[in-house]
């Protein structure tokens, strides 16, 4: 066993750029964060030596990295770009310790080092629990859900599939969209509608409820300019819709987690979308709970704003795996 490290190399990979950083694991504090393409790069490996040599640092003594994928043995294998990281080979690469974290798994782990401005809320303050669990619900290009689980003695993240949950209407247009689409996917999982092409598949399907037999796909961020800029109807029903079905699958992972320390909102869709979140729809859907609805109404909605918050997750999880390993 090689000594308790010190320092850690920290990544965050994309489905179009690696960020990575190092960690000082005292803190954790992380420093020379730098973000680099995946294009041009056939390994991780590769990646990381171009950082290291651009920025000057030592072969730090770890390294933790979040990849969006589960992780078996350790290796994953990602389908965009199709790399296979190995923790075996990254420890070849001399560090010491290495880890391969999924990435709300970090998010996870990054709850309890974002407070201010690292957050933006959402529908209001509200009380939360303090020391409670916190949910972590992601809409980007999929769905991400994770939880940092709390009692009054410890803390552990709770990494899941929650995104491929089934989809639950609740009013005459989720129900129709829901109609819709399943002529297109044998099942759909809130993430057919939680996520970018999500947003595509919701503008979609209200452009054939309207009486279209042949509508285009738009792309997410057409669709979103569009209902920001009130040009097109159906695109501001679209992102309302999308807001409301946040809110309530956001409230309701707040109820199977117990999540009264609060609901984070990861990934990349909910910071450009802070004006649409705080009209009021997501709010409402997230505490529309029938006989709990005082139970989720005290529950914090926070958007995640800091830049690098997954990285401080990693490094929160290289020191709870190399440096306070709990038994």
């Amino acid at each position: 066993m090689t000594n308790t490290p010190k320092t850690c190399l920290v990544g965050d990979i994309g489905g179009t750029n690696v960020r990575l950083a190092v960690a000082d694991l005292n803190g954790p504090v992380i420093s020379a964060p730098k973000s680099l393409s995946r294009a041009g790069h056939p390994t991780f490996e590769g990646v990381v030596d171009l950082y290291l040599k651009e920025s000057g640092e030592p072969v730090p003594d770890a390294i933790v990295v979040a990849v969006a994928g589960p992780i078996k043995d350790g290796k994953v294998k990602l389908t965009n770009g199709q790399w296979i990281l190995d923790e075996a080979v990254l420890r070849g690469k001399g560090f010491g310790h290495a880890r391969l974290i999924n990435d709300y798994a970090a998010l996870g782990y990054a709850v309890e080092h974002l407070s201010g401005a690292d957050l933006a809320t959402i529908g209001g303050d509200r009380p939360g629990i303090a020391g409670e669990t916190v949910g972590v619900v992601g809409a980007g290009t999929g769905l991400g859900v994770s939880a940092l689980v709390r009692d009054a003695f410890s803390s552990a993240v709770m990494v899941t599939e929650g995104g491929h949950i089934a989809f639950a209407p609740v009013d005459d247009t989720e129900f129709e969209i829901l109609k819709v689409l399943l002529e297109h996917y044998p099942r759909v999982s809130v993430e057919r509608v939680l996520s970018g092409p999500g947003l595509a598949n919701i503008h979609w399907a209200l452009s054939r409820i309207g009486g279209a037999k042949d509508p285009a796909m738009l792309a997410p961020e057409e669709i979103t300019t569009c209902a920001v800029a009130g040009t097109d109807p159906i695109a501001v029903r679209a992102l309302d819709v999308f807001c409301g079905i946040y809110g309530r699958f956001a409230g309701d992972i707040a109820l199977a987690f117990g999540a009264r320390g609060g609901i984070y909102l990861g990934g990349g869709i909910a910071p450009k979308l802070l004006p649409q979140l705080n009209n009021g729809i997501f709010r409402r859907c997230f505490e529309e709970k029938g006989r709990f609805d005082s139970y989720v109404g005290i529950v914090p909605t926070k958007v995640i704003v800091h830049p690098y918050a997954a990285l401080l997750g990693s490094a929160e999880a290289a020191i709870r795996a190399f440096v306070r390993p709990q038994g």
